[in-house]
């Protein structure tokens, strides 16, 4: 099963709305070795990964929460 990891970032200090944004961590077509219940039981070295090579969201960020989704996945509000 194709199974794409989101991760949902909040901004230190913003308590405004908008202030938390979901971002594609991985898939299935980059991490062949992730399933979906692998992603389940703990998506920690994906969403390390990720962070270490997005340094935008190094400071003043935090990950509040990751999904697994099942197939691929669309960010609301992109194009």
């Amino acid at each position: 099963m194709f199974v794409t990891v989101v991760a949902v970032l909040c901004h230190l200090g913003g308590a405004a709305a908008g202030s938390c944004v979901e971002e594609i961590v991985t898939d299935s077509s980059v991490t062949p070795d992730i399933t979906f219940h692998e992603c389940m039981k703990g998506a920690q070295a994906p969403l390390a990964k990720w962070m270490g090579e997005h340094p935008l969201y190094h400071s003043n960020w935090r990950i509040e929460c990751y999904k697994c989704v099942p197939g691929h996945y669309e960010i609301k509000g992109r194009a």
